[in-house]
């Protein structure tokens, strides 16, 4: 009586992915791309490379963050994009080839945050921002760690010229003057504001302003300090170093800590927001509901004859059709991580719905062609909703159900992406004979006769 379709949704996702430079060279980027649903995490990339330029000598390492750490890295190209859901948050990081064998490091940051605890003011440290990346080639003591992670630091860093623009000239001179001579000249920060990069483009700091520390992948165990002069632990000499680095108060200023700690979601879903309209033919429904299914790894098939679990395929058909067809719409889709309402929008046949390609029974005295005579809507989201309903009343008449609220609808308005059940009734062919001509009557319902001699 009823047959529950399947909505073929579109065949591509679009996909929001945050850029991130190994050499401080540009800040961090979102881009926005377009990959096939059904994809592989080569496409994601491939996709990637295009829309960030990605040089020839470079590659793309993407990894999830959350928490401020990275989870997962994605490196095996052939996994399915289905693995990454809507709210997740990806990087990529530029890596250069020639050196893609080199252990990696990854810089995570804390900062003092003040919080009240029994009504006492405590002081703690908390990781904040976006782990930073890059390769440990050429890379032999600790001196040449705190040169690379301020390297990365550069894109981020504040302009001395913002702080000091509002200020007359004269007066930032006798400001630094006075400074100067308060501090010793060898002082890399004077007055506050970092002095120039050298020629690397690495600012000068010394360990005891910026201490960096052994730790795991997840920031939370702070183990051996990494000094300047000593080479690097052996640890760094594995496939990942993993350092924390505690911020002076002074260095929360001089960079855009914001910045640092943005990430766009993969897709930004919105309940007010309107998305573009997919459409697609309940002809096209029927099909996917017809089309033969490979099943996965779960579902094996046991083979008498081979004594052996089998790759195997199921499909469904039509054998024949009843008076009323109702058609659910399979709107609300779940898989292991989330559900959804799909907005599809179904272009399905009002007066003439022919079945007669999709059933595997052909008996001539019925015949394969329905009208609809109904519809239920559903509007709104998986959490709730609200259900009208459109009926034709004869005459060609359509009224809409809306709680205790009933009026009449014009034809045109009886489709919409809400339409959730449609409710077909059979029109039977009738032959007449009426003196020497024949006249056969192609339609008829309980409303509407059309004839043709």
């Amino acid at each position: 009586m009823y047959l529950s379709l399947p909505l073929p949704s579109t065949t591509s996702r679009t996909m929001t992915v945050t850029v991130i430079s190994t050499d401080g060279t540009f800040q961090p980027s979102p881009f926005t791309i377009t990959v096939p649903k059904s994809g592989k995490l080569e496409d994601l990339i491939q996709a990637l490379s295009v829309a960030c330029s990605l040089g020839a000598d470079e590659t793309l390492l993407v990894a999830e963050i959350y928490n401020h750490r990275i989870i997962r890295y994605l490196e095996e190209l052939s996994d399915s994009l289905s693995l990454i859901r809507d709210d997740d948050t990806l990087v990529a990081y530029r890596l250069n080839k020639d050196i893609e064998k080199a252990p990696l490091v990854v810089f995570m940051h804390q900062q003092m945050e003040e919080q009240y605890m029994l009504g006492k003011l405590t002081s703690s440290w908390k990781t904040f921002g976006i782990p930073l990346v890059a390769r440990l080639s050429n890379v032999e003591t600790g001196s040449d760690i705190h040169g690379l992670y301020l390297k990365l630091l550069n894109s981020f860093q504040t302009q001395a010229e913002d702080v000091l623009e509002d200020h007359d000239t004269s007066e930032s001179t006798a400001v630094e003057d006075i400074s100067l001579k308060e501090h010793d000249a060898s002082s890399p920060i004077s007055n506050g504001i970092e002095k120039p990069p050298d020629a690397n483009g690495v600012s000068a700091l010394s360990e005891a302003e910026l201490q960096l520390y052994i730790t795991d992948d997840k920031g939370i165990v702070k183990e051996s300090q990494i000094l300047m002069a000593e080479a690097i632990p052996a640890a760094g000499m594995s496939r990942r170093l993993h350092v924390l680095v505690p911020w002076p108060e002074k260095y929360v200023k001089q960079y855009d800590t914001q910045l640092l700690g943005s990430l766009p979601q993969i897709f930004k879903s919105c309940f007010f927001a309107k998305r573009p309209q997919e459409s697609v033919s309940l002809y096209k429904c029927l099909q996917a509901f017809l089309m033969e299914e490979p099943l996965g790894p779960e579902d094996m098939w046991y083979c008498p004859r081979c004594k052996e679990h089998r790759q195997a395929s199921k499909k469904l058909d039509l054998w024949r059709l009843p008076e009323i067809v109702v058609i659910h719409l399979k709107r609300f889709s779940y898989n292991r991580f989330l559900k959804n309402k799909l907005e599809t929008y179904v272009d399905f046949p009002i007066d003439n719905l022919d079945l007669s390609n999709y059933i595997g029974s052909r008996n001539g005295e019925l015949s394969n062609r329905y009208m609809l005579y109904a519809v239920s809507n559903h509007y709104g989201s998986m959490g709730g909703g609200h259900y009208t309903a459109f009926v034709h009343h004869g005459g060609g008449q359509w009224y809409e159900f809306d709680d205790s609220h009933v009026f009449p609808i014009s034809l045109e308005k009886i489709k919409t992406s809400a339409a959730y059940l449609l409710f077909y009734r059979r029109v039977q062919p009738v032959l007449q004979r009426k003196g020497n001509n024949n006249l056969r009557v192609d339609a008829i319902d309980d409303c509407n006769i059309v004839a043709r001699k």
